[in-house]
């Protein structure tokens, strides 16, 4: 414990930036949690545009906005025919 789930629009990587991302995260939730650096996982998952409203922002930000502490400040996208 803790866990992080970061869910994307897909893009490459270098090995550098998910090195910094590790390194950055880690540092803050071992900080604010008050944990070691081996408690903490992160998995960073890609999700394709046409899909984000439907694997994304309805279960996890719409019916979970009670756990959100911070909430997006884009409009909730209008699914893409055939991709609901």
């Amino acid at each position: 414990m803790p866990h992080i789930s970061i869910k994307h629009f897909p893009r490459t990587f270098t090995e550098a930036e998910k090195a910094d991302l590790v390194a950055s995260l880690t540092e803050t939730v071992t900080r604010v949690f008050g944990t070691e650096p081996g408690a903490v996982s992160l998995a960073v998952e890609p999700v394709e545009p046409s899909l984000w409203v439907e694997r994304v922002h309805v279960p996890e930000i719409d019916d979970k906005s009670h756990l959100l502490w911070k909430q997006p400040n884009y409009s909730k996208p209008i699914p893409v025919e055939g991709n609901r």
